[in-house]
């Protein structure tokens, strides 16, 4: 019998690096159900306990820093300090504030009665997991994409099936190594190696309780259809258009050096990279021509070799893309400033890309680029500027440059992004209490901080009477006395008539059958929140 393949190429020599059997559906339904088993006994434990589990993880991580980061560099081509800056202390980082804060999140909440009828009973909010959460990534941040996400499922008391990117699963398996190795108990974490042919089964499984993906928009659509069937609940990851605004007052040499970073590392590859440009045309000559020197200096190289500045594109099918869009926006009138060409060397390597007169009739402005090209469009004014940012279907990140509080403030308010960063761009993905996550066809949810623990957690709330009264004032049986009752006290609560609830206090206590309802202690020490 023949098996089945993932097969990883290394992008930038198109060799294989290695292979891992794909499993199928019957591998699916098993791991879901050793899932389920798992998972009542981790989530047993006490929120302490789980965390400790991460320092042993960190340890590791940071022990073999090199080699992992130099597996992110072969398996998915972007430079090997891209990859520890990006990758690996992005999740050491994640880590130690999971290890650390992550019980004051998950923590019972005691809960205030701000009706002094409850104000005797005992409330809280309980935070407790769903049962079993699949985590499915994509292949350009197949490290610090899943990582996190599986951290926050299980401290919070989850079991996670992780489905790796196909062009990703040497890493997958690093990471899957690295869980077992770290101490946590056996299929708590698993690590599916399927095509994504099969990932409809998984999405659609009735054992799966969440679903945290990240990937396209069209196929994040795909997987909120398919968990619509089992009424599963999702957080979906999605694309970006991500607009980057210059205005006049800019520091236009910090702004031109960050937005070139912005739109190059990882070669282009980030759903948050800056994929748009709007200059205000007062320095818009002096800006596009600090650009082009900027991106000549990007030479593209070896990611293994410390001192490249960007690698080549992670699959044929994402460079040959790239390309398309460069030359439709060249058909429709754009003009090329710089490289739009692939390199004549083995790999997926492409010239950076700059180009000018661009406009919102090209798909290089308005659909996901996934590419090291840099398109700026002029604008008129601040005004027209953040009209056509927000002239997007998308909404992940948007990036200000203005040496202006004033302008600073304007931009973050009138921008439709989950993430507005004024003077950097992308800088947020390092930050462990940055919330990751977008506005319209950008997704749905958040991941990271305490936003994306919360995700991991449904929420119950709980009540304690403690049952010492006959009854409670709104049980049966019904009568004349009870409706005037609750006429009274709706007055007595919410007046704001100090008069009017005074003479409403007195006709309630000529309700004697129903003040033994009443505990008068709790009712007593409440009353300041009648007034």
């Amino acid at each position: 019998m023949s098996e089945n393949y993932l097969i990883s190429i290394n992008p930038a020599t198109e060799k294989e690096l290695g292979r891992i059997i794909a499993g199928d559906r019957r591998t699916i339904d098993e791991t879901v159900e050793r899932a389920r088993h798992a998972q009542k006994m981790w989530a047993s434990l006490t929120i302490r306990e789980r965390q400790a589990q991460f320092i042993k993880l960190m340890d590791l991580i940071l022990e073999e820093q090199q080699e992992i980061a130099e597996l992110i560099a072969g398996e998915q081509g972007k430079p090997v300090t891209e990859a520890m800056a990006s990758e690996v202390i992005a999740v050491l980082g994640i880590l130690k504030d999971i290890s650390r804060h992550a019980h004051r999140v998950l923590r019972p909440h005691k809960m205030v009665h701000e009706q002094i009828l409850f104000a005797h009973k005992k409330s809280d909010y309980r935070l407790e997991p769903y049962g079993i959460i699949a985590v499915i990534s994509p292949w350009n941040y197949p490290f610090s994409v899943p990582v996190p996400e599986i951290a926050a499922a299980l401290v919070a008391g989850n079991s996670v099936v992780f489905k790796p990117a196909p062009d990703a699963v040497l890493i997958g398996r690093k990471t899957q190594e690295l869980f077992d190795r770290a101490g946590f108990p056996e299929n708590v974490v698993q690590t599916l190696f399927i095509y994504d042919a099969d990932a409809p089964h998984l999405t659609h499984h009735p054992g799966i309780d969440k679903i945290i993906f990240t990937g396209s928009t069209p196929v994040g659509r795909d997987v909120m259809c398919e968990a619509s069937h089992q009424m599963t609940s999702v957080v979906l990851e999605l694309g970006g258009k991500d607009p980057a605004i210059v205005a006049a007052d800019a520091d236009v040499s910090r702004a031109a050096r960050g937005i070139v970073w912005g739109a190059l590392f990882n070669a282009g590859q980030v759903c948050a990279s800056v994929e748009r440009v709007y200059v205000e045309k007062t320095i818009a000559e002096k800006f596009i021509d600090l650009c082009l020197q900027h991106i000549k200096k990007v030479v593209p190289g070896d990611p293994l070799d410390p001192a490249t500045q960007i690698g080549p594109l992670s699959t044929l099918d994402q460079l040959i893309k790239v390309q398309d869009q460069i030359k439709d926006a060249i058909r429709r009138g754009a003009t090329l400033l710089y490289g739009g060409n692939r390199l004549d060397r083995s790999g997926y390597f492409m010239e950076p890309t700059l180009l000018a007169n661009v406009d919102h009739s090209m798909p290089i402005m308005t659909e996901e680029t996934f590419g090291p090209v840099l398109p700026i469009m002029v604008a008129d004014s601040l005004d027209q500027a953040i009209e056509l940012a927000n002239d997007s279907i998308y909404g992940l990140s948007a990036y200000g440059w203005t040496r202006s509080r004033k302008t600073a403030q304007r931009l973050v308010r009138e921008l439709q992004a989950g993430t507005v960063m004024i003077n950097d761009s992308t800088s947020s993905w390092g930050e462990p209490n940055a919330p990751w996550g977008g506005y319209k066809m950008s997704g749905i949810g958040r991941t990271r901080a305490r936003f994306g623990l919360e995700e991991m957690v449904q929420v119950k709330y709980a009540s304690f009477d403690s049952g010492k009264t006959t009854g409670n004032l709104w049980w049966y049986p019904y009568n004349q006395q009870s409706s005037k009752f609750m006429y009274n006290a709706a007055k007595l609560l919410y007046s704001r008539n100090l008069f009017t609830k005074l003479g409403s206090c007195v006709r309630i206590l000529g309700t004697q059958s129903l003040l033994s309802r009443i505990p008068l202690f709790s009712f007593i020490r409440n009353l300041h929140k009648l007034f």
